[in-house]
C-alpha cells in the first residue's frame, strides 16, 4: 500500500475547495496555513498546474522565510507531478505542461514593483500579517488576470492575527469567527472570505507537546495564538509595547474630532521609496496632542503630499521637518524646506538631528498625553505597534530598531514628541529652544 504523503485536515479542505476571490486562511497558530497555501498554488481544482499557460505566485515577507516554503514544497511537488523541476535560479517550480509556481519576497514596499508587468492566476502571501499596510497586497491584486478562461484567478493568504487592515478588508470580528464580504463593482459581485484555523483542526499536531509550549506564553501571545482573537496585540521586541497597550487601555483610541479653535499642525518624516509620513496633531491648551488624521504614501512628488494637505479643511499651524529637509538636492541645488516655503507657502521648521534612543524616550514621555483618532490614524497606530527592536542572533540582546515599513510612522512621532512642546495655537516668529534634545 503506497505511502500517503500529505492528506489535507477538514480545515484544510474547507480552504482548498474555496471559490471565493479572495480567501485568508489562518488566525490561531498550529492550524496548518503554509502547508494549504503550498498545495492551493497547484490550482487543482481548475486545472491550474496541467494547463501550460497557468502562472502561479507564491511570497513571504523576507527571503529566509521564503526558504521554508521552498524546502516544504521539494517534497509535495514532485510527488504529484514527477516531471516538476525546481529552477533555483528562477526560485520557481517547472510542471509537465510547463505550468510555473513561482516562489518571491517583498520585504519592503518598493520590492512589489518587480511583479509590474507581470500576470499570475494565483497569487498567495503567507503570513500577510507581516506587512503592515495593505499597499503590497493590494498592488499585487492588479497582477491577477488571466487569459484563459479556464483559469479563474485567485487571491489566497495566510496568516496569524495582525494588522486592523486585515480586519478590515475581510470583516474579521475581534473573536475571529468566519466572515464574508461581497462587493459590487459594475454589476461583477466580488467575495472576500476568511476560515478561521485553529491548532485543534490539524491532527498532525496531536501530542507534539505543541498546545503546552502555547499555553506557557504571556496571556496576550496565548490568546492571539492559540485562540486565534484578533483584539490582542503583542509584537515581540516591540519598542513600544508598554505605551500602546496603555494606550488601548485608557482608550485613546477614539473619535477625535478636529478642534477649529486649534492650530493644526504636521510632522513629517521624508521618503520616496520609503513611505513619506506625516501626522496631523492638535496641542490643546491642556497638552493634550490629539493625532486627528495620517498620511503616508510612496513615489509620489512633494506636491502631491501638498495638495493632500490643502484639501483637509484645517487650520495650519507649522510644519515640522526632519533635519534632512535642510539639505539642498544634488539636482536642483534647493533643499525640501526651501520649496516648502518659497514654492508652496507654508510655515516650516526643521528639527535637529537626535540620536535614535533618545528620540524614543522622548516619545516615551508623550505617550500618556496622546488620543489617536480611531478612523484616520489606523497606518500610524500600526506602525507604532509593530516597530521593533532587532535581535542579536548570537546574544539575544536588543539592536538598534529595524528598519521596514514601520519605521517611517514610528519617526515621524519621534519628530513629534521633539516638536510638541514648540506646537503652539498662535503665530509666532520667535527663537525655539529644545529642552533635553541634543543637536549633532
Amino acid at each position: 500500500m503506497d505511502k500517503v504523503l500529505w492528506k489535507p485536515t477538514d480545515k484544510q479542505s474547507e480552504f482548498l475547495s474555496a471559490t471565493e476571490d479572495e480567501v485568508l486562511f489562518g488566525g490561531a497558530a498550529g492550524g496548518g496555513k503554509s502547508d494549504a497555501l503550498i498545495v492551493d498554488a497547484l490550482g487543482a481544482g481548475f486545472g491550474g498546474f496541467t494547463n501550460p499557460r497557468y502562472r502561479a505566485l507564491l511570497i513571504r515577507k523576507t527571503f529566509p522565510q521564503l526558504r521554508e516554503l521552498i524546502d516544504r514544497s521539494r517534497i509535495i511537488y514532485p510527488a504529484i507531478d514527477t516531471g516538476a523541476v525546481f529552477k533555483e535560479a528562477d526560485k520557481a517550480w517547472e510542471f509537465s505542461s510547463g505550468a510555473k509556481i513561482i516562489y518571491g519576497y517583498c520585504e519592503r514596499d518598493a520590492d512589489v514593483y518587480q511583479y509590474q508587468g507581470h500576470e499570475y492566476q494565483w497569487i498567495g502571501m503567507d503570513e500577510l500579517g507581516h506587512w503592515a499596510t495593505p499597499f503590497v497586497y493590494e498592488y499585487l491584486t492588479s497582477r491577477l488576470r488571466s487569459p484563459d478562461k479556464s483559469l479563474k484567478p485567485y487571491m489566497r493568504a495566510s496568516c496569524n492575527p495582525g494588522p486592523k487592515w486585515i480586519m478590515q478588508r475581510f470583516g474579521i470580528s475581534k473573536g475571529g469567527q468566519p466572515s464574508m464580504i461581497e462587493l459590487d463593482v459594475e454589476g461583477r459581485v466580488f467575495k472576500r472570505r476568511f476560515i478561521p484555523s485553529f491548532l485543534a483542526d490539524n491532527h498532525h499536531l496531536d501530542g507534539t507537546g505543541y498546545r503546552e509550549r502555547l499555553l506557557q506564553l504571556p496571556e496576550a501571545q496565548r490568546q492571539m495564538l492559540l485562540e486565534g482573537r484578533w483584539d490582542v496585540f503583542d509584537v515581540p521586541n516591540a519598542v513600544y509595547k508598554d505605551e500602546m497597550t496603555a494606550v488601548r487601555n485608557d482608550d485613546r483610541i477614539r473619535p477625535v474630532l478636529h478642534d477649529v479653535s486649534l492650530k493644526t499642525h504636521t510632522v513629517w518624516d521624508l521618503g520616496f521609496a520609503d513611505y513619506m509620513s506625516i501626522i496631523f496633531v492638535q496641542r490643546g491648551n491642556d497638552g493634550i496632542l490629539r493625532v486627528i488624521d495620517y498620511i503616508q504614501d510612496n513615489r509620489k512628488p512633494l506636491d502631491y503630499y501638498i495638495q493632500k494637505i490643502k484639501e483637509k479643511p484645517y487650520n495650519y499651524g507649522t510644519d515640522f521637518l526632519p533635519h534632512d529637509a535642510a539639505s539642498s538636492h544634488f539636482l536642483t541645488g534647493k533643499s525640501t524646506e526651501d520649496v516648502m516655503k518659497t514654492q508652496y507657502g507654508r510655515t516650516t521648521h526643521v528639527l535637529p538631528r537626535t540620536d535614535v534612543d533618545e528620540g524614543i524616550q522622548a516619545a516615551r514621555r508623550v505617550f500618556s498625553r496622546v488620543v489617536f483618532d480611531d478612523r484616520k490614524t489606523d497606518a500610524l497606530i500600526d506602525a507604532l505597534q509593530n516597530y521593533k527592536y532587532g535581535i542579536n542572533q548570537a546574544t539575544g540582546a536588543y539592536t538598534q530598531p529595524v528598519h521596514d515599513d514601520n519605521s517611517h510612522g514610528a519617526d515621524a512621532f519621534r519628530y513629534l514628541a521633539m516638536a510638541e512642546g514648540l506646537m503652539t495655537n498662535e503665530q509666532w516668529g520667535t527663537k525655539l529652544n529644545y529642552p533635553r534634545l541634543s543637536y549633532a
